[in-house]
């Protein structure tokens, strides 16, 4: 019988101290009186920010999936096998996916596109007709699946219950609007382009277990306008040690100077990682000379 009641006093006693610890868990960080997220692992400090892949969208609701790692609080422990280089353990990782509620309050904006003109001479709007971060129409049509987004809220993702929180500010990557290739045809105002295809760069929590996808080359139509920029800089063919070098001196060209088999790197109003046809904003072919060092 005496033993029976020292297993209860036992229980009854575990059941306060974990009571306890919950209570001063949330006192310490700030949840008094809050619910607990099940991610409450994962989030062990305030969030009010993340970073994810969007995975999905359905009208104004926004899937994003995000990558944790667990706080590690006990030693660890290192493998050291003889004449090998010691192996660290491998941190678990959970995918936690949240659904974003993009509501009339929600800003949303992007970095500008930068174009490095040399004659011609800009506002610092970005590209024309490409939503900047200066222009405030920015929607919920703009954000794409694939994407890596940054997202703020005024609510503590350690109280969700459900993954679904209002956003209040949604950062979009900057568009990747530029390619350096090889010219492989020219017709008319059109040229194509041989390049490898620029892979939009991850988060480094969301590579930890993803490999990197391998570049692939691809032929990219481009289309020229009359607002295209053909142009470079010609830089001087001597340089004489000790002296400062000449600087370069921009070129202006035209759609006749662009050849079959010249390298160029193109500036474009699209994203080139959407799509395959462009819009050319400047085309600057590789210079035919490069600065000479004189002995």
């Amino acid at each position: 019988m005496n033993h029976k009641k020292i297993i209860v006093v036992g229980i009854i006693l575990l059941g306060i101290l974990a009571l306890f610890m919950t209570v001063d868990y949330k006192n310490k960080n700030g949840l008094n009186g809050q619910t607990v997220s099940p991610n409450i692992l994962y989030l062990t400090s305030p969030v009010n920010s993340l970073s994810g892949k969007v995975e999905k969208i359905e009208g104004n609701a926004v899937s994003i999936s995000s990558q944790y790692a667990l706080l590690q609080t006990a030693p660890i422990a290192i493998t050291v096998m003889p004449n090998q280089p010691p192996v660290m353990p491998t941190p678990q990782i959970k995918t936690i996916t949240y659904k974003l509620l993009v509501t009339d309050k929600t800003q949303i904006s992007q970095p500008a596109s930068n174009i490095n003109y040399l004659f011609k001479t800009i506002t610092p709007s970005g590209a024309p007709g490409f939503p900047t971060a200066s222009t405030p129409n920015l929607t919920v049509k703009n954000i794409k699946v694939g994407q890596y987004i940054t997202v703020n809220s005024q609510d503590d993702l350690r109280t969700l219950l459900k993954n679904t929180f209002e956003a209040t500010m949604i950062n979009l990557p900057p568009i990747i609007n530029t390619l350096n290739g090889k010219i492989v045809n020219i017709t008319n105002n059109t040229l194509t382009l041989k390049a490898f295809a620029p892979v939009a760069a991850a988060p480094p929590m969301i590579a930890l277990d993803t490999a990197p996808p391998t570049p692939q080359e691809k032929e990219y139509t481009i289309y020229i306008t009359q607002d295209t920029e053909i142009s470079r800089n010609v830089y001087g063919t001597n340089m004489t040690p000790g002296e400062p070098p000449t600087p370069p001196k921009p070129e202006k060209l035209t759609l006749a100077d662009l050849k079959a088999d010249m390298r160029a790197t193109v500036y474009t109003v699209e994203d080139v990682i959407e799509t395959q046809t462009l819009t050319a904003l400047r085309i600057e072919p590789v210079a035919s000379t490069s600065p000479l060092i004189k002995p």
